[in-house]
């Protein structure tokens, strides 16, 4: 004859609310973590959106910093013209501060006139200045 124990079904007993409270605590960290998922998600989305405005800001400073560039050297040039009657050989030149990052090509560099480009790395004209 078998007997019952009444024990392991008074544990059992207990067990169920323990396991229905963790079974809630799951759904709730589930729901977080998906809440959590769908802002990161909103987020990448945003930043997507913004990287062409982002590129086009990028492109308009470097723009504008080569116009600066191309400004500063004009000047520069025309103060030495002022100073000697002539534009200076390339060799007595120094490029102004305003210019570093970019590259300076002459296109012509005479006593009586320059011309030149202001390149970005990649060699994609930004600016230019020329005096005849």
């Amino acid at each position: 004859m078998t007997r019952c124990r009444p024990l392991p079904l008074l544990l059992l007993g207990l067990a169920l609310p323990l396991t229905a409270c963790q079974d809630r605590e799951a759904r709730a960290e589930v729901a977080r973590l998906e809440a959590r998922v769908t802002d990161l998600e909103a987020r990448v989305e945003a930043l997507r959106a913004a990287a062409p405005l982002l590129a086009e800001a990028t492109a308009t400073v470097q723009r504008a910093a080569a116009a600066h560039c191309e400004a500063d050297f004009s000047r520069t040039l025309e103060l030495a013209r002022q100073e000697r009657g002539s534009y200076p050989a390339e060799a007595a030149l120094t490029v102004p501060g305003s210019c570093q990052g970019f590259r300076v090509t002459w296109a012509r560099l005479t006593p009586q006139g320059y011309a030149f480009r202001v390149l970005d790395g990649s060699g994609q004209t930004l600016a230019s200045g020329a005096e005849e």
